[in-house]
Protein backbone atom coordinates (compact mmCIF):
# COMPACT_ATOMS: atom_id res chain seq x y z
CA UNK A 1 0.00 0.00 0.00
CA UNK A 2 1.62 3.27 -0.95
CA UNK A 3 -1.43 5.07 -0.89
CA UNK A 4 -2.78 6.89 2.55
CA UNK A 5 -6.54 7.31 2.73
CA UNK A 6 -8.09 10.31 4.53
CA UNK A 7 -9.39 8.76 8.09
CA UNK A 8 -6.75 6.19 7.93
CA UNK A 9 -4.37 5.76 10.95
CA UNK A 10 -1.18 4.54 9.78
CA UNK A 11 2.78 4.53 10.82
CA UNK A 12 5.21 5.19 8.29
CA UNK A 13 7.20 3.17 10.30
CA UNK A 14 5.86 -0.17 10.25
CA UNK A 15 5.26 0.83 6.30
CA UNK A 16 9.04 0.21 5.27
CA UNK A 17 11.01 -2.52 6.38
CA UNK A 18 15.16 -2.49 6.96
CA UNK A 19 16.45 -4.99 4.95
CA UNK A 20 19.97 -6.71 5.02
CA UNK A 21 22.80 -4.79 3.16
CA UNK A 22 20.42 -3.02 1.42
CA UNK A 23 18.85 0.70 0.98
CA UNK A 24 15.00 1.24 0.22
CA UNK A 25 12.81 3.50 -0.79
CA UNK A 26 9.23 3.65 -0.75
CA UNK A 27 6.90 6.60 -2.27
CA UNK A 28 4.28 7.95 -0.75
CA UNK A 29 0.74 8.49 -2.38
CA UNK A 30 -2.63 10.21 -0.84
CA UNK A 31 -5.61 8.43 -1.84
CA UNK A 32 -8.20 11.04 -2.64
CA UNK A 33 -6.42 13.85 -2.93
CA UNK A 34 -7.55 16.42 -5.30
CA UNK A 35 -5.53 16.60 -8.86
CA UNK A 36 -4.51 12.74 -8.19
CA UNK A 37 -1.10 11.60 -7.23
CA UNK A 38 0.32 15.23 -9.61
CA UNK A 39 -1.29 17.26 -6.51
CA UNK A 40 0.39 14.96 -3.82
CA UNK A 41 3.50 15.94 -2.29
CA UNK A 42 6.74 14.33 -2.92
CA UNK A 43 7.07 11.92 0.61
CA UNK A 44 9.16 8.95 0.18
CA UNK A 45 10.10 6.33 2.78
CA UNK A 46 13.81 5.49 3.42
CA UNK A 47 14.89 1.92 5.40
CA UNK A 48 18.87 2.07 5.53
CA UNK A 49 20.91 -1.40 6.38
CA UNK A 50 23.44 -0.60 9.18
CA UNK A 51 26.71 0.99 7.28
CA UNK A 52 24.96 1.50 4.34
CA UNK A 53 25.33 5.36 2.76
CA UNK A 54 23.96 7.32 0.12
CA UNK A 55 26.38 9.39 -2.11
CA UNK A 56 26.99 12.97 -1.95
CA UNK A 57 24.26 14.94 -4.21
CA UNK A 58 22.17 17.57 -4.60
CA UNK A 59 18.64 18.97 -5.03
CA UNK A 60 16.38 21.51 -7.30
CA UNK A 61 14.16 21.23 -4.19
CA UNK A 62 14.98 21.90 -0.58
CA UNK A 63 13.87 18.60 1.76
CA UNK A 64 13.22 18.14 5.27
CA UNK A 65 14.30 14.95 6.50
CA UNK A 66 12.54 13.14 9.62
CA UNK A 67 14.27 10.18 11.26
CA UNK A 68 11.77 7.87 12.50
CA UNK A 69 13.88 4.74 13.55
CA UNK A 70 17.57 4.36 14.61
CA UNK A 71 19.56 7.09 14.12
CA UNK A 72 21.04 9.10 10.77
CA UNK A 73 24.43 10.98 9.86
CA UNK A 74 24.59 13.37 7.37
CA UNK A 75 26.92 15.73 5.92
CA UNK A 76 25.28 18.96 4.53
CA UNK A 77 27.56 21.65 2.37
CA UNK A 78 30.43 20.31 4.13
CA UNK A 79 29.23 20.33 7.64
CA UNK A 80 28.69 16.90 9.67
CA UNK A 81 24.95 15.89 10.91
CA UNK A 82 23.94 13.54 13.79
CA UNK A 83 20.39 12.98 13.17
CA UNK A 84 18.66 10.81 16.54
CA UNK A 85 15.61 8.96 15.83
CA UNK A 86 12.55 11.77 16.25
CA UNK A 87 14.73 14.57 15.18
CA UNK A 88 14.90 16.41 11.95
CA UNK A 89 16.83 18.83 9.44
CA UNK A 90 15.82 20.77 6.42
CA UNK A 91 18.35 20.83 3.64
CA UNK A 92 17.91 23.94 1.12
CA UNK A 93 18.14 23.59 -2.48
CA UNK A 94 21.07 23.25 -4.47
CA UNK A 95 22.81 22.12 -1.43
CA UNK A 96 25.69 18.90 -1.54
CA UNK A 97 24.78 16.49 1.30
CA UNK A 98 25.05 12.84 1.96
CA UNK A 99 23.80 10.24 4.26
CA UNK A 100 25.04 7.39 6.04
CA UNK A 101 23.33 5.00 8.41
CA UNK A 102 25.96 3.80 11.50
CA UNK A 103 22.96 1.83 12.69
CA UNK A 104 20.03 0.79 10.33
CA UNK A 105 17.46 3.53 10.34
CA UNK A 106 14.45 4.59 8.73
CA UNK A 107 13.61 8.40 7.68
CA UNK A 108 11.31 10.30 5.95
CA UNK A 109 12.13 12.89 3.03
CA UNK A 110 9.49 15.34 2.31
CA UNK A 111 10.04 17.55 -1.07
CA UNK A 112 9.70 21.40 -0.18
Amino acid sequence: MNGISAGTVFSFKDMIQIRPYRIASRPLGFAGLPGGDEAAPGWVLYAMDRDETISSETSPFSKLIHVLEGGLEMLVDGQFCSLPEGSSLWIQADTWHEFSAPEGCKFLQIKL
